[in-house]
């Protein structure tokens, strides 16, 4: 029994472990988005093309830290406060690219939005495959 509903030990340990590895999944998205979104932009012009990989780097690098550091712990204050680093990670890090390497708008910010779609991208199969189990118990 898990909870009030029986369900199978299989399922209840499958989603134990989708629900640990989806930060990893959500990093590879971005991973990929970022270099798709990156080498798309090539064919548009070089600038666009390093504007698109900082745009990328600038949501990957603080999304990976929160997934290593909540991997980390079970504190739910420690990762408020991690998910706070995040946050002010990413506006330093646009603040970078904007002022500082005065990167192409167009890319940067396209593939800045993109990249943030990795999360729909990995989580809503999940939402799906939740609402099957349930209708089923």
């Amino acid at each position: 029994m898990n909870g009030s509903a029986a369900i199978s030990i299989l399922r209840a340990a499958k989603r134990l472990i989708f629900a640990q590895h989806r930060h990893v999944l959500v990093i590879q998205l971005q991973v990929i988005i970022g270099s798709l979104s990156s080498l798309g932009f090539l064919g548009v012009d070089v600038e666009q093309s390093y504007a698109a990989l900082i745009g990328a780097l600038t949501i990957i690098l603080p999304s990976a830290y929160l997934a290593w550091s909540n991997s980390r712990t079970s504190n739910p204050l420690r990762i408020l406060a991690q998910g706070v680093v995040k946050t002010v990670t990413t506006c330093l890090l646009m603040v970078v690219g904007l002022v500082f390497l005065q990167v192409a708008p167009l890319g940067y910010f396209f593939s800045l939005v993109i990249v943030q779609f990795s999360y729909l991208l990995a989580l809503a199969p999940f939402f799906k495959l939740a609402q099957a189990d349930e209708k089923r118990e």
